[in-house]
């Protein structure tokens, strides 16, 4: 489903933290047609953290007033699956901390067409169309990875965000279900945590045996975007090759780095 360039499509983010941001620049630094018509607003609690979104995003709308009549359009955020024209409904990004979001989802109650607090899913549910996500950082540099979940009502709608989020992750998977989220979460939401740790570990490994940092980060970052880009597109299993790397030689560098304290220190 391609998203309408009838009209301009509306982004509100509620809460302006670091996947917010990644999002937000991500969509900013695209050329598709809908992306640059496209009116973006913001939400913060701290006026301190306002006023740097607002000098970071010029173009944005920030306020630290989530009912800001302002950040969205005039009408109540659309309801279910309705598809009565062309336009693309109004986004609505809830990008709290898990814990806020019932405290927000209440507060945001007016804006939807009803509520109720009862039924799944999610932490608190809006009888309106939801799509939870798991987006990761890399979203920021348009290489995100990122899993939906669609509640029943939004079934057509998951496209919608799925095609917005599609442009800073070319990854986007839809769960079946809601509990799959937590193992994309622990799978793609935090991976590239993991990548960095490895990327210090390699790095600090290369220093204590007199590398210098200008030299071994460039390749360790490499090193871990070109194993990627080859797991991705080679026909063989990532065990596989692991295999062929620490294969070599007999007694490798690669089999030595897996066997080592270096190696054991980080895996």
């Amino acid at each position: 489903m391609t998203i309408s360039t009838q009209g301009p499509i509306h982004l509100t983010f509620v809460g302006g933290g670091h996947l917010a941001q990644a999002i937000i620049s991500g969509i900013l630094s695209s050329t598709n047609p809908w992306a640059l018509k496209c009116n973006i607003a913001v939400t913060a609690r701290r006026a301190e953290h306002v006023q740097e979104l607002q000098s970071r995003y010029l173009q944005l709308l920030v306020t630290k007033n989530n009912l800001d009549k302002r950040i969205r359009p005039n009408t109540k955020i659309s309801h279910r699956n309705s598809t009565q024209d062309n336009t693309t409904p109004p986004i609505l990004f809830i990008c709290t901390r898990p814990r806020d979001v019932p405290t927000v989802a209440k507060q945001l109650a007016p804006t939807l067409e009803s509520f109720d607090p009862s039924v799944r899913p999610t932490v608190v549910t809006m009888c309106t169309a939801i799509v939870r996500s798991m987006p990761n950082t890399p979203v920021e540099v348009r290489q995100g990875a990122t899993g939906l979940f669609a509640s029943k009502d939004a079934t057509l709608r998951v496209n919608h965000v799925k095609t917005v989020l599609e442009d800073v992750s070319p990854l986007v998977t839809i769960v079946p279900e809601e509990s799959m989220l937590d193992v994309v979460a622990a799978v793609s939401g935090s991976g590239p945590a993991h990548f960095f740790f490895v990327i210090e570990s390699m790095v600090a490994a290369a220093k204590s045996m007199g590398l210098s940092r200008e030299a071994a980060e460039p390749l360790a970052i490499q090193s871990c975007l070109g194993a990627g880009y080859l797991a991705r597109a080679s026909s063989k299993s990532v065990a596989d090759l692991r295999k062929e790397v620490c294969s070599w030689w007999k007694y490798g560098k690669g089999d030595f780095a897996f066997g080592s304290k270096w190696g054991s220190g980080i895996f």
